[in-house]
């Protein structure tokens, strides 16, 4: 005659932040916040130096891009790009990442693999694990144990450098 209610599960607050992959079996209450300008404003706040207007690109994991890519402060490569980069202050390629293509920037940071012909008006940085290959000029070097470097390699004067960009 009498029956149990069905019990509900509370609803759960939205997430913020990262979110790691759910159970199996488990469902989540997330639910997407409404766009209002102040809240925007401080969810930027927590990413330092990705405001809308930071001119960063990011090429996610087992993402393939070819192309020009240009006028960018930031490259930052996660998966692969066959690309020419013009106007570009600087790039990382992480662990995961390749790079193949013509490159001129002030700096760049290596943890994955570059092939072609890269310029570093700047630091060219090498971690362990990073290999960079091709006709490779640079104004300042580091290289970790570990990381490569093969090819045709010049150095730039770093005082040339500076009275370029000055003039």
């Amino acid at each position: 005659m009498f029956r149990k209610k069905p019990t509900e599960e509370p609803e759960a607050a939205p997430v913020e932040g990262p979110v790691l992959p759910l159970k199996q079996g488990k469902q989540t209450a997330f639910r997407p916040e409404p766009a209002t300008p102040g809240r925007a404003h401080r969810r930027d706040e927590g990413n330092k130096g990705m405001a809308p207007d930071a001119k960063t690109l990011v090429i996610g994991r087992q993402i393939n891009l070819k192309g020009e890519i240009g006028d960018c402060e930031t490259l930052m490569i996660h998966g692969s790009a066959e690309a020419t980069l013009s106007n570009c202050k600087g790039f990382v390629i992480t662990e995961s990442g390749v790079l193949k293509g013509v490159a001129e920037v002030e700096q760049a940071e290596v943890m994955g693999r570059f092939e072609g012909t890269l310029k570093v008006r700047g630091r060219l940085i090498i971690r362990s694990g990073g290999r960079v290959q091709g006709s490779i000029s640079y104004a300042e070097i580091e290289i970790e144990p570990g990381g490569r470097l093969d090819g045709t390699i010049d150095s730039i004067d770093p005082e040339l450098v500076q009275a370029r960009a000055a003039g």
